[in-house]
């Protein structure tokens, strides 16, 4: 093989991951668009296979959970300069990186996956972005209540971190790992907003990095402010539309025309291969 470039995929549950990898492998099989990268041979791919028939009949996909990760996923692929190398990621559950975030703790596997990276996807459900809430605006019953007892007796309630703290918040300590475990060594770092199709109806049209400096300003100062990032930012409908309206994507005669991929210049494509192109070392991508 003439080239091993490693891809490590990241995103908390319900992030997008798992459908990008089904339209990824569709789209990897299928020679009559064009895509700027292609399979080359193909292996022992059973998995990614079945996601990507499922992903054909719009059905709805199991999330990847723990201990059903596939963590030796290979492709051999070429690009459209003929250069042929190995793609290697693994599909770790979206509850491996919560586990992450709420306990602090990462295994040697994830480390090695880390640090032998060549690029790095982060995903982003755009449906799970919540709004900012001011103090004033909280429920009386979140704020914490004052002296119960003389004593000086608290009663705060109990934080769920999956629910109570901010995506963003958790992709920046999720991001934080990776700066630590790759000891600030420059990085490709792909932010794919997925669901990207729910913001069709905004009344101001945003690029992806104008959405997350709108949506998520405080993820936008970190990757601005540290960089070690090499920060591309992509709106990735992977499916094309909700899965309540499956009988308008499978109307549609070609899956791959499903995919929208819209780049940060405003671009748009139905070339799902392009964000992870870009991270591992493609040029002249944006």
């Amino acid at each position: 093989m003439d080239n091993l470039k490693r891809c490590y995929i990241m995103g908390l549950p319900n992030a997008g991951k798992t459908t990008y990898l089904a339209a990824l492998w569709y789209s990897l099989n299928n020679a009559s668009m064009q895509n700027r990268i292609k399979l080359n041979t193909i292996g022992n791919a059973k998995y990614l296979a079945d996601l990507s028939k499922r992903w054909v009949n719009a059905d709805q996909l199991d999330r990847t959970k723990l201990g059903y990760e596939e963590t030796e996923i290979s492709i051999d692929i070429i690009d459209e300069n003929k250069n042929i190398f190995n793609l290697r990621f693994p599909d770790f559950s979206g509850e491996t990186f919560q586990n992450q975030y709420e306990k602090r703790e990462i295994s040697d596997e994830l480390v090695e996956y880390i640090r032998s990276a060549d690029g790095i996807l982060m995903f982003i459900n755009v449906n799970d972005i919540k709004g900012i809430t001011f103090i004033t605006d909280m429920p009386n019953d979140s704020i914490p209540l004052q002296d119960k007892a003389e004593m000086g007796e608290r009663n705060y309630p109990v934080r769920n971190p999956k629910q109570d703290d901010p995506i963003q918040i958790q992709v920046i300590e999720l991001l934080q790992f990776v700066k630590l475990i790759k000891n600030n060594k420059v990085s490709n770092l792909g932010i794919v907003l997925s669901a990207w199709d729910l913001t069709k109806n905004l009344k101001v049209k945003l690029t992806p990095e104008e959405y997350i400096k709108k949506e998520m300003n405080m993820l936008w100062q970190f990757l601005k402010s540290n960089n070690i990032f090499l920060t591309s930012f992509w709106g990735v409908s992977a499916q094309g539309g909700e899965l309540e309206s499956r009988d308008d994507l499978l109307n549609i005669d070609e899956p791959m025309k499903r995919i929208v991929v819209e780049s940060n210049c405003g671009e748009i494509s139905h070339d799902i291969t392009l964000p992870i192109y870009k991270v591992v070392g493609g040029e002249n991508v944006e």
